[in-house]
């Protein structure tokens, strides 16, 4: 047997699922900080002949040299910033290691610069 106890005889004004909301607001803020930093546009860097490209890649790969590379997005439109070594290259192809092994195809990287010692950048 259930007691259905009219709404206006309660000892307390239920807020129903509102008294939830504090639990997941720290969480829901956090995440739509870190999508605000995702999606904020890129400063497009100047794009950089091949030339120069290999040899930043050679020098990050020969050195262990941790560099930042822009890569040109699917649409050519975007551009993504990486920093990370090259552990390795297969014809057109690097590995890329940042908190994971990446393979980047050399056409699309934009720009490359080696990152200076003891700096964020």
């Amino acid at each position: 047997m259930i007691r259905d106890v009219p709404r206006d005889q309660w000892l307390y004004n239920d807020r129903g699922m509102m008294k939830w909301m504090g639990y997941f607001l720290s969480d829901h803020t956090q995440d739509m900080a870190d999508k605000r930093v995702e999606e904020a546009p890129t400063r497009r860097l100047p794009e950089q002949d091949s030339k120069t490209i290999d040899q930043v890649l050679q020098t990050s790969w020969e050195n262990s040299r941790q560099i930042r590379l822009q890569i040109n997005g699917d649409d050519y439109l975007n551009v993504y910033n990486m920093d990370g070594i090259v552990i390795g290259t297969n014809q057109d192809l690097i590995y890329f290691q940042t908190d994971k092994t990446l393979t980047i195809r050399i056409a699309d990287i934009r720009h490359a610069e080696i990152k200076k010692e003891g700096l964020s950048n």
